[in-house]
């Protein structure tokens, strides 16, 4: 029996490392000689290189960069796999949210850092750069990132600057050719499972300013500072014949405080999932088509981990590499099983996935019918927040065991026809 295990993280009580580890123990007491593939899975945000590297061959190398602060200084680490060829870059190592303490600012954070990070994977041979795009404490668009690229930011007095999210406005012309010349030949992949566009009251600053510290006059000046900063890069594009598109409606450009702005508009990358990406880079799909079960979780399962999220993701993937293996294969399922610690869409007795009548999704339902190869397991019924938290590894082995001691009764798994 071959089993895929293929985790989010239980946020704040079980990362999606030791997820893998206890129910490996827990199936192992049943299912001894089971072939178990451990996959640990991170949707872009902290912990994703470290999750990447865990199962895809590679290694780190540390650097000091400018941290969410000029002027000051932060040891960070740079990913490399495929020989080197592909550079991983956790942004939020330069200037992630929990770094700044209660130093909260976002008109005075900066992405310089990672503009740094992103000069050295390049000076190391790096020809592709994957970047995640979760946890900042910015709001600059990008800009700091740039100008550690070369590109340059003039004020009216026509002297070049680094624009902070404060600053934005200010900036009346930009050069960035240099850093078109740099990323000449470069693909850039950024991880991002938001859709908001850059400014407006889905943008960056409205609905995301105010968890690094914004207050509602700060919210106002940073998304003025983000139109002002779309609309000047705009002229660049056009007068350079690059692009006349506004890139700061397009969904995701405001993610990590306009980084994803940054990325299509002036480095002309990709947004991509952030859970397709680990999932592609892992070989996912693959390894789906040839296995028996996939197991997967995360803490609270709700309509939203249908849409989009680890599990959502680990869904679709699935369901493709069944198609992959062709109509007249003999495997026409995957059973795709769920262990999380609250299922807000059972009715708590069969399992089944059901609309959660607080929320009347009628999505969820939709997605339900989607799957049919799915299952979903609540590992903490009955027992207090408190207690879950503590005990998830225990809870997760234990249901795991549970779990596996059925299948072991009645393995080879009977294989229901796939639509």
């Amino acid at each position: 029996m071959r089993i895929i295990i293929a985790p989010d993280s239980f946020k704040g009580s079980l990362t999606a490392k030791e997820f893998c580890d206890a129910a490996e123990r827990g199936i192992r007491k049943c299912l001894p000689n089971a072939d178990i593939v451990k996959m640990p899975i991170a949707d872009g945000g902290e912990g994703t290189m470290d999750c990447i590297l865990s199962v895809v061959s590679g290694y780190t190398e540390s650097l000091d960069v400018t941290s969410a602060f000029l002027g000051e200084k932060r040891t960070v680490r740079v990913g490399f796999v495929d020989g080197g060829k592909t550079a991983v870059i956790e942004t939020a190592e330069a200037m992630g949210l929990p770094s700044v303490g209660e130093r909260k600012n976002p008109l005075l954070t900066t992405t310089y850092g990672v503009g740094e990070m992103i000069a050295y994977a390049l000076d190391h041979g790096a020809k592709k750069l994957i970047l995640t795009l979760g946890g900042s404490s910015t709001n600059d668009c990008g800009a700091g990132m740039m100008a550690a690229m070369g590109a340059k930011f003039y004020g009216d007095d026509g002297k070049s600057f680094v624009p902070t999210g404060g600053t934005l406005c200010k900036v009346s012309s930009c050069d960035l050719s240099v850093l078109w010349e740099l990323l000449s030949g470069v693909e850039i992949v950024a991880m991002c499972d938001v859709k908001n566009p850059l400014c407006g009251e889905n943008g960056c600053s409205a609905v995301y300013a105010p968890q690094k510290g914004a207050d509602a006059a700060m919210v106002k000046l940073l998304d003025s500072g983000c139109r002002h900063f779309a609309d000047i890069v705009a002229a660049c594009n056009a007068k350079s014949g690059v692009s006349a598109q506004d890139f700061s409606k397009f969904p995701g450009a405001g993610a990590a405080g306009g980084l994803g702005f940054a990325c299509v508009a002036c480095m002309y990358g990709s947004l991509r999932s952030g859970i397709g990406t680990v999932l592609d880079l892992y070989g996912f799909e693959a390894a789906a088509g040839t296995a028996d079960y996939v197991i997967t979780g995360e803490g609270r399962f709700d309509a939203q981990s249908l849409m989009g999220k680890a599990i959502g993701g680990i869904l679709e993937k699935t369901r493709d590499a069944v198609r992959a293996c062709g109509r007249d294969s003999e495997r026409r399922i995957v059973p795709v099983v769920v262990f999380c610690g609250k299922n807000l869409l059972s009715d708590g007795v069969s399992g089944k996935v059901l609309c959660d009548a607080s929320e009347n999704s009628s999505v969820a339902v939709e997605n339900a019918e989607r799957y049919p190869n799915l299952s979903v397991y609540e590992i903490s019924t009955g027992q207090s927040l408190d207690y879950a938290m503590t005990h998830a590894a225990q809870n997760l082995e234990a249901a795991t065991e549970k779990w596996a001691e059925v299948r072991a009764a009645s393995f080879p798994p009977e294989l229901t026809e796939f639509c």
